[in-house]
């Protein structure tokens, strides 16, 4: 049994392509300064950074909108 290995969904618009890869090999290709095109798709639970690499989304909360009240009378 081995372990578990987690896959990045890639896109190349200039190819008209998708590929799957595994993580840290999506990770070298995004860093690469020509690397062709390749990016993370719109749509994608990742996001990546040079400073972090790529990681999960994290949810920001947002206010919806909502109003503060003051307490002006």
């Amino acid at each position: 049994m081995g372990a578990k290995r987690t896959t990045v969904v890639l896109e190349c618009p200039p190819l008209n392509t998708t590929e799957e890869y595994e993580i840290n090999h999506a990770e070298r290709l995004l860093r690469m300064p020509n690397n062709g095109g390749w990016r993370l798709p719109e749509k994608t639970p990742f996001e990546f950074s040079n400073e972090y690499g790529i990681r999960y989304k994290t949810h920001k909360k947002g206010n919806n909108g909502a109003e503060e009240k003051s307490d002006d009378k």
